[in-house]
């Protein structure tokens, strides 16, 4: 029984396990509700899934099976900076906001560049300052470490990370924020005004639990290596 069940839910689509659910839940016909099934294999296992469960709990197992598939579901969508189109959606800065926002438990945020005034950087103080664990990854010698400095004093209570390059030098230039190891947006923009306000940048929201816990795990990974480090807090100014 277990091994038709799993080759149907292969089989159908979200959109056809709902309509088979709402079939069997409205007369019970299991021939009736098969016609919305091309595929005889289909069909065949659909039966097989009927006689064993009957058409109340049959249902109910159609409409866990696109609820599952739902909440899997890899969703990408592109976010630009720049010149605006019919039909673009969010700017990078809303974008970047709202996912910022939708945080619960977790956000990591990379970047090489930053200002003051970016509202890139306002949504991680608000994420910050309602609980969220937060960690940012800075370029520690970017302007003279005058940068990471004024970051850390913005978002106090975030954690800071830096990058230590190899022997051929290097920089930290990636843009990456994830959101409680579910969604994942990788972009060219930096946490500064111009690249939100200004530049042409581009970049792509990721709706894959798989994807970014795979991304965040990557971070981890270069932090326990070595290759990423914590930052010390900012010097105080000499009195």
């Amino acid at each position: 029984m277990a091994g038709a069940l799993e080759q149907l839910a292969r089989v159908v689509s979200p959109s056809q396990a709902l309509k088979l659910a709402s079939s069997l839940e409205i007369d019970g016909n299991v021939l009736k509700a098969s016609t919305k099934l091309s595929d005889a294999s289909a069909q065949a296992l659909l039966a097989e899934c009927f006689a064993s469960l009957g058409a109340s709990l049959l249902a109910g197992v159609l409409r866990g099976f696109a609820a599952a598939a739902e909440a899997n579901a890899t969703d990408l969508r592109p976010v630009w900076s720049g010149p605006t189109f019919p039909g673009d959606g969010d700017h990078t800065t809303a974008a970047l906001a709202h996912l910022i926002d939708e945080a619960t438990e977790d956000v990591f945020a990379s970047t090489y560049s930053a200002s003051p005034t970016s509202l890139y950087l306002a949504a991680l103080w608000k994420a910050v300052a309602r609980g969220v664990k937060t960690t940012v990854l800075l370029d520690p010698k970017l302007n003279g470490g005058k940068t990471a400095a004024w970051v850390q004093e913005k978002l106090t209570g975030a954690r800071f990370l830096g990058f230590r390059p190899g022997p051929d030098g290097g920089v930290q230039h990636a843009k990456v924020v994830i959101v409680d190891s579910r969604v994942a947006f990788i972009t060219s923009a930096n946490l500064s005004e111009a690249a939100h306000e200004k530049n042409l940048e581009t970049g792509v929201v990721i709706r894959d639990p798989e994807f970014a816990s795979t991304l965040r795990q990557r971070f981890a990974a270069l932090y326990a290596e070595g290759h990423l480090y914590p930052l010390d807090p900012p010097k105080a100014p000499d009195a």
